[in-house]
């Protein structure tokens, strides 16, 4: 019986298509945690990166991991915050590469206070970085792209964008605005070929989170909402990343990708 698919409807190339050979990469918050990861892998899978971070010396010392494997890389101070930081950092990696296929929206702060206790400054700080930062760069770096007519936008959201949990008002907050922004910036994009997905990590075991692992009784309740027992180790974010970077995901976009070991299935 035939399966209804004729070798000449694949394309070339089919088992290089999560290749990222040849792609200019951006990485937000790419000096340590989940960001650093990912600007890891993408070099890993053939790309030069742009390391951006407000911290200088972590972009540093992830420019010179990926410069050790062989390819182009650029660390960049960048205060996401800042519009006219933003901007200035897409003239430099336009100078540095020509222009950008891939751009990776990282940075996220927290403040893990019930609402009664936390201060309005406090949840403005969250969303200010988390959501505004992450407009920033979608906006500086879209208009590269539309003006290419190809990209790949991932942002950071979360699993928190997507279900509640106690103390999480201002990062639940502005991970479930990172969704809803998502799909609007995949809409707005889709016509100029631009493709725009978020990722929704759990808990994953980056430096930050083992320190609030000592918290015994939080630990073993949060792990108890995960099916998989477990929370994920950094590296399992870049097969998802690069998913999305790459064109194995050429008619993916609108979409947020779960990584969570089974929390939201429940």
């Amino acid at each position: 019986m035939s399966s209804g698919i004729e070798q000449s409807e694949l394309p070339e190339g089919l088992q290089e298509i999560f290749r990222l050979d040849g792609q200019r990469a951006v990485v937000t918050g790419a000096a340590s945690g989940l960001g650093k990861m990912i600007a890891l892998g993408f070099a890993h899978f053939g790309a030069d990166v742009a390391c951006l971070d407000i911290d200088q010396e972590g972009a540093r010392a992830t420019e010179e991991e990926i410069s050790n494997l062989g390819h182009k890389s650029l660390a960049l101070q960048v205060d996401v915050r800042d519009w006219e930081s933003v901007l200035s950092s897409v003239q430099e990696v336009e100078a540095w590469a020509g222009g950008v296929d891939i751009v990776v929206n990282v940075p996220g702060i927290n403040q893990r206070k019930p609402v009664l206790e936390l201060e309005p400054e406090e949840f403005s700080e969250v969303l200010e970085l988390n959501l505004k930062g992450l407009f920033h760069c979608a906006k500086a770096y879209g208009e590269l792209m539309v003006s290419a007519r190809r990209g790949k936008i991932i942002n950071m959201a979360s699993v928190l964008g997507l279900i509640a949990m106690e103390r999480q008002a201002a990062y639940a907050s502005s991970k479930g605005a990172v969704v809803q922004l998502t799909k609007v910036l995949a809409l707005e994009f889709a016509p100029h070929n631009v493709q725009v997905n978020a990722l929704a990590p759990g808990y994953f075991t980056t430096p930050l989170v083992r320190q609030i692992m000592e918290d015994e009784a939080w630990y073993q309740d949060v792990v108890g909402r995960i099916a998989q027992g477990r929370f994920g180790e950094p590296w399992e974010i870049i097969g998802p990343a690069v998913f999305l970077a790459s064109r194995a995901s050429s008619f993916v976009t609108g979409t947020t990708l779960i990584i969570d070991g089974g929390w939201t299935a429940a």
